[in-house]
Protein backbone atom coordinates (compact mmCIF):
# COMPACT_ATOMS: atom_id res chain seq x y z
CA UNK A 1 0.00 0.00 0.00
CA UNK A 2 1.39 3.15 -1.17
CA UNK A 3 1.58 6.39 1.40
CA UNK A 4 2.06 10.10 0.40
CA UNK A 5 2.91 12.98 2.95
CA UNK A 6 0.24 16.20 3.73
CA UNK A 7 0.79 18.63 5.29
CA UNK A 8 -2.52 19.25 8.27
CA UNK A 9 -3.80 22.43 9.68
CA UNK A 10 -5.87 22.78 13.14
CA UNK A 11 -9.21 24.69 13.16
CA UNK A 12 -8.08 27.94 11.96
CA UNK A 13 -6.19 26.51 9.03
CA UNK A 14 -2.71 27.14 10.25
CA UNK A 15 -0.05 24.78 9.53
CA UNK A 16 0.21 21.88 12.60
CA UNK A 17 2.18 19.18 10.93
CA UNK A 18 3.10 16.58 8.59
CA UNK A 19 0.84 13.53 8.40
CA UNK A 20 1.22 10.39 6.76
CA UNK A 21 -2.06 9.51 4.68
CA UNK A 22 -2.67 6.00 2.62
CA UNK A 23 -3.82 4.83 -0.19
CA UNK A 24 -7.53 2.95 -0.01
CA UNK A 25 -6.94 -0.77 -1.03
CA UNK A 26 -9.75 -0.64 -3.47
CA UNK A 27 -9.50 2.35 -4.91
CA UNK A 28 -5.47 2.70 -6.09
CA UNK A 29 -4.10 6.10 -6.79
CA UNK A 30 -6.62 7.52 -4.06
CA UNK A 31 -5.57 8.37 -0.44
CA UNK A 32 -7.09 8.86 2.95
CA UNK A 33 -6.18 12.45 3.19
CA UNK A 34 -7.25 13.47 6.67
CA UNK A 35 -9.70 16.97 6.89
CA UNK A 36 -8.11 19.96 6.78
CA UNK A 37 -5.21 18.43 5.20
CA UNK A 38 -2.97 19.59 2.31
CA UNK A 39 -1.08 18.17 -0.53
CA UNK A 40 1.16 20.95 -0.77
CA UNK A 41 4.00 21.60 1.69
CA UNK A 42 3.85 25.14 3.57
CA UNK A 43 6.35 27.67 2.66
CA UNK A 44 9.92 28.16 4.95
CA UNK A 45 8.96 30.44 7.76
CA UNK A 46 10.40 32.90 9.66
CA UNK A 47 10.56 33.24 13.53
CA UNK A 48 7.60 35.03 14.36
CA UNK A 49 5.53 33.72 10.99
CA UNK A 50 2.78 30.85 10.52
CA UNK A 51 1.20 29.57 7.59
CA UNK A 52 -2.17 29.91 7.17
CA UNK A 53 -4.00 27.39 4.37
CA UNK A 54 -6.06 29.20 1.76
CA UNK A 55 -7.98 26.93 -0.49
CA UNK A 56 -4.99 24.27 -1.52
CA UNK A 57 -2.35 27.13 -0.53
CA UNK A 58 -0.64 28.59 2.03
CA UNK A 59 -0.45 32.36 3.35
CA UNK A 60 2.39 33.58 5.36
CA UNK A 61 1.29 35.53 8.26
CA UNK A 62 2.35 37.08 11.69
CA UNK A 63 2.21 34.54 14.51
CA UNK A 64 1.78 36.73 18.28
CA UNK A 65 0.83 33.13 19.97
CA UNK A 66 3.86 33.17 22.11
CA UNK A 67 4.00 37.07 23.13
CA UNK A 68 1.59 38.64 25.56
CA UNK A 69 -0.80 41.22 24.82
CA UNK A 70 -2.64 43.97 26.47
CA UNK A 71 -5.85 45.63 25.72
CA UNK A 72 -5.56 49.74 24.88
CA UNK A 73 -8.88 50.44 26.59
CA UNK A 74 -7.97 48.98 30.07
CA UNK A 75 -4.40 47.79 30.54
CA UNK A 76 -5.38 44.57 31.30
CA UNK A 77 -4.01 41.40 29.86
CA UNK A 78 -5.80 40.15 27.00
CA UNK A 79 -6.67 35.99 26.45
CA UNK A 80 -6.57 35.00 22.59
CA UNK A 81 -9.35 33.96 20.85
CA UNK A 82 -12.01 35.99 23.84
CA UNK A 83 -14.29 37.73 22.12
CA UNK A 84 -15.05 41.13 23.91
CA UNK A 85 -16.67 44.32 23.32
CA UNK A 86 -15.14 47.45 22.00
CA UNK A 87 -16.73 50.54 20.75
CA UNK A 88 -19.78 48.23 20.82
CA UNK A 89 -18.95 45.80 18.55
CA UNK A 90 -17.75 42.33 19.65
CA UNK A 91 -14.17 41.50 18.83
CA UNK A 92 -11.39 38.66 19.52
CA UNK A 93 -7.83 37.82 18.37
CA UNK A 94 -6.22 34.36 17.62
CA UNK A 95 -2.87 35.38 18.08
CA UNK A 96 -2.22 35.57 14.55
CA UNK A 97 -2.23 38.04 11.77
CA UNK A 98 -2.34 41.67 11.80
CA UNK A 99 -2.59 43.16 15.17
CA UNK A 100 -5.79 45.14 16.00
CA UNK A 101 -5.73 48.51 17.39
CA UNK A 102 -7.34 47.64 20.78
CA UNK A 103 -4.60 45.45 21.57
CA UNK A 104 -0.55 46.21 22.53
CA UNK A 105 2.49 43.82 23.07
CA UNK A 106 3.63 46.70 25.70
CA UNK A 107 2.49 46.90 28.83
CA UNK A 108 1.27 49.55 30.62
CA UNK A 109 4.11 50.63 33.21
CA UNK A 110 2.10 51.67 35.99
CA UNK A 111 -1.79 50.93 37.25
CA UNK A 112 -4.34 53.29 35.82
CA UNK A 113 -2.16 53.94 32.29
CA UNK A 114 -4.08 55.38 29.40
CA UNK A 115 -2.98 54.65 25.85
CA UNK A 116 -2.74 57.93 24.38
CA UNK A 117 -1.94 57.91 21.01
CA UNK A 118 -0.10 54.62 20.28
CA UNK A 119 1.71 54.47 23.94
CA UNK A 120 1.01 54.58 27.46
CA UNK A 121 0.69 57.51 29.47
CA UNK A 122 1.11 56.75 33.33
CA UNK A 123 -0.94 58.27 35.78
CA UNK A 124 0.54 61.50 37.60
CA UNK A 125 1.19 61.12 41.36
CA UNK A 126 -1.22 62.51 43.36
CA UNK A 127 0.63 64.88 45.86
CA UNK A 128 -1.79 63.96 48.75
CA UNK A 129 -0.81 60.63 48.88
CA UNK A 130 2.10 59.55 51.35
CA UNK A 131 3.68 57.82 48.17
CA UNK A 132 3.54 61.65 46.15
CA UNK A 133 4.61 63.44 49.00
Amino acid sequence: MNTITVYQTDADGLFVHQAVAHEFSLQPGTYNVPFGALLAPPPALSEGEAALAVGESWLVVQDHRAERFYRTDSGQPYEFGVTMEVAGMAVRYPGWGEVPNWLTNEAPPAPGSTWVDGAWVAPEPDPESPAGA
